[in-house]
């Protein structure tokens, strides 16, 4: 195959030059690219405040302990490892952000470790032999 038949071409994507520096742009052109911006309708439709990110862990616990969403052959003791690693998350999440949290988070986070506490003991105690 001569030069002038070349099936490919090879760009240099790398985004530092040799001597260690960035490079401007997109490394493959060697332009300016703008960086991309996020989608507008994810941002509108996730809040992100502490309650909201407590009640995903809660929620995930909660699966972990009823054991949807995980594959059928998982042992009963890991799903109980993973609930529990994450009501001690929430319990971490509690002493770090005492005295910053507001009246309704307080409650929130009281109130999901103690429904997720309760729920712990009641399936732990159903594995057990």
């Amino acid at each position: 195959m001569s030069q002038s038949e070349k099936s490919f071409t090879v760009s240099d994507r790398r985004h530092f030059t040799p001597e260690g520096r960035p490079r401007d742009g997109d490394p493959g052109t060697g332009e300016a690219q703008p960086a991309p911006a996020p989608p507008a309708a994810a941002a509108a439709d996730a809040p992100a405040d502490f309650s909201h990110f407590l009640l995903g862990l809660a929620a995930e616990a909660g699966r972990l302990l009823a054991g949807e969403g995980v594959p059928e052959a998982t042992p009963r003791q890991e799903l109980l490892a993973g609930a529990r690693q994450i009501v001690a998350i929430l319990e971490m999440l509690k002493e770090k952000t005492e005295g910053r949290r507001t009246a309704d988070e307080d409650a929130l986070v009281v109130a999901l470790l103690f429904e997720l506490r309760m729920a712990y003991v009641e399936r732990a105690r159903a594995v057990e032999p």
